[in-house]
């Protein structure tokens, strides 16, 4: 198979040539391909394959190639929006429910210790949401979003939530 859609569990990498102590998922992915069918599972030029990423502490489905003709046709529907990224976001206090998309150029310093940031100097990225539920507990408020990319910056829902004020749940660099 050329396209794989994988469940990333919390904790795994989605590494695409830097080594962290977490579980690199390209490993995983490696070993369930036989050796024919694993082209670009090794190139770091192309991502290993990976056409997007979740942040290590997240979970969820993760597009990946295993071929080049899959991953640049990939990709293809990835830019002009044929697929669509969605997510179940919980995030700290009462999101307002007016609130439906945050559009805030997100600033990543490539290789600094800094996490990203709402900066002039970022690029334009796009967030969809809608609120799904409000909750508290202990006189602590939540909210559940459904939240939709329209762009794809490193770490922009991470980035976006806490901008407004309410950054993601157990998110230990943003909260």
């Amino acid at each position: 198979c050329k396209r794989l859609i994988v469940f990333k569990p919390s904790g795994w990498e989605v590494d695409q040539g830097i080594m962290s102590e977490a579980r690199p998922l390209s490993a995983f992915v490696r070993a369930m391909q036989s050796p024919r069918q694993r082209q670009v599972l090794h190139d770091l030029s192309h991502e290993r394959g990976f056409l997007h990423r979740l942040d290590v502490p997240s979970s969820g489905l993760v597009l990946i190639s295993s071929a080049y003709d899959a991953y640049y046709d990939m990709q293809l529907h990835l830019v002009t929006g044929r697929v669509v990224r969605d997510y179940a976001v919980g995030c700290h206090g009462w999101s307002s429910l007016l609130r439906e998309e945050i559009a805030a150029r997100v600033h990543w310093r490539d290789g600094e210790v800094e996490p990203s940031s709402v900066s002039a100097a970022g690029k334009p990225s796009l967030t969809r949401l809608k609120v799904l539920a409000h909750a508290g507990r202990h006189a602590t408020a939540f909210s559940l979003l459904a939240v939709r990319l329209a762009t794809g910056r490193r770490h922009q829902i991470r980035v976006h939530m806490t901008s407004t004020g309410h950054p993601v749940i157990c998110d230990s660099v943003y909260a």
